[in-house]
């Protein structure tokens, strides 16, 4: 009998009924949201490494350190040479270690100088290995690994020849152009920022630098002589011809690879360790080593301590979704009372009929309770269907993988918060219409 008659006033007010509830639906539908957009994207921050205990770098913060060796935002303060590396790389606690170089870039995506090490033993999410969509590792000099995200932005296929630039900006006017990489790999979709990254061998990057330098050497050579005389030009031309040579021997370009890893600066290492045990005693190790003052983080303490550093936007967030629940839920109030003028002769009949004071007050009250419920439904489906619309646009935007909406200790947080606003907050409009009724009788207009 309740339900019958909760179904046939609500019925009867379908223009207002609708409106209530669509806009207790946008607001769950932000609630929810921004709740779940705040997950995903901590779990996108958390996904971004592991399997890696240690990432050890120059001497700096583990904030510091963490953002540019795994996110690639801002740059080392100063860099590591080989031979610390092999350092680490030998001692016995450490099962495989892979090299970072950073510095370059390719139309704003961060270039990565690294060893085919990293495909094998980075890991990313619970543990996941990288995988490829096409081609395989560099094996060469000049090969290239793109991300899922350059070679969709950039629609770059196997074999294809690209130029870096020098910096980390999106505009260069340094390019390497004299040392081309033809692409050989890329990586399936991680949701980190692996995919927006460009990978090349590490012993490339010192090579390309160095050839760039000899070829700015020689322009400035060339301006040099063109101001002499003949006679003094004839002589320069060939020493700058001789400087050409040189600049393009084959004995130089081999001289070159053979002393590659003894000269390249590295921006981080990536460690894993035989044991977890000694995580903390290979940590400490390299912390309070003064021959080599370098900084070795636990990359899921860093990570904890980044996301606490987001707690106020997240509180801010929450607040204004809040907020804008209060607003709908006032918005269902004031429908509530707008109507319980119309519903004066209603409720008398009821009372006439032996409704006592409690019916009167739960039949409001189961009113606005459906509102509520119906609200918190279709705000859940309005978030499931924007998150299936706009996935691919987040991820090929943001590089942030928006998993479908399910079930969540926040998702029933904020539908029962949303139930007891709308029971609370409907208690006037029921307690008044039972009032007036006993007042107005049968005889209201």
């Amino acid at each position: 009998m309740l339900a019958k008659l909760t179904l046939a006033s609500l019925k009867a007010r379908k223009l207002m009924v609708g409106l209530t509830v669509f806009s207790i639906a946008v607001s769950m539908f932000v609630l929810f949201s921004v709740e779940h957009l705040r997950t995903e994207v901590r779990a996108n921050f958390e996904r971004a490494v592991s399997g890696v205990d240690l990432i050890v770098g120059a001497r700096t913060s583990q904030l510091n350190l963490l953002l540019y060796s795994v996110f690639h935002i801002g740059s080392p303060s100063s860099n590591i040479t080989w031979h610390e590396y092999q350092k680490l790389a030998d001692m016995k606690q450490v099962k495989w270690a892979v090299p970072i170089s950073l510095g370059d870039s390719h139309q704003g995506f961060p270039v990565v100088g690294t060893t085919p090490a990293y495909f094998l033993h980075y890991r990313y999410a619970d543990k996941q290995a990288l995988r490829f969509v096409a081609g395989e590792a560099f094996d060469n000099p000049k090969g290239m690994v793109l991300g899922a995200k350059v070679a969709q932005q950039l629609m770059y296929q196997p074999e294809q020849a690209v130029v870096l630039a020098h910096g980390t900006g999106k505009v260069s006017f340094t390019k390497h152009s004299q040392f081309p990489f033809a692409v050989q790999g890329i990586l399936d979709v991680t949701g980190t920022p692996i995919d927006q990254s460009v990978f090349v061998p590490i012993e490339s990057i010192d090579v390309m630098h160095k050839q760039g330098f000899s070829n700015f050497k020689r322009q400035i050579i060339n301006k040099h002589a063109s101001k002499k005389s003949n006679a003094t030009t004839q002589t320069a031309g060939k020493a700058d011809g001789h400087a050409e040579d040189n600049a393009h021997s084959p004995h130089d370009e081999h001289a070159s690879h053979q002393d590659a890893h003894n000269n390249i600066q590295l921006s981080a290492i990536y460690l894993g360790l035989t044991s977890k045990i000694s995580t903390l005693q290979v940590q400490r190790s390299i912390n309070t080593d003064r021959q080599a003052p370098m900084s070795a983080i636990l990359p899921g303490v860093a990570l904890a301590e980044l996301w606490n550093l987001m707690k106020g936007i997240e509180s801010s967030l929450s607040l204004v979704s809040s907020l804008i629940l209060l607003a709908a839920m006032l918005g269902m109030l004031t429908m509530l009372l707008a109507s319980m003028h119309e519903r004066q002769r209603e409720i008398a009949v009821l009372r006439a009929l032996g409704a006592n004071a409690f019916l009167i007050v739960l039949l409001i009250e189961c009113e606005a309770l459906c509102l509520a419920l119906t609200g918190c439904i279709l705000g859940y489906l309005m978030t499931n269907g924007a998150i299936w619309l706009l996935t691919d646009f987040v991820q090929t935007k943001f590089g942030l993988l928006i998993s479908p909406l399910g079930y969540s200790d926040a998702l029933i947080h904020y539908t029962i918060l949303a139930l007891g606003l709308a029971g609370l907050l409907a208690l006037g409009p029921a307690l008044s219409a039972y009032r007036g009724a006993l007042n107005r009788g049968l005889t209201a207009p």
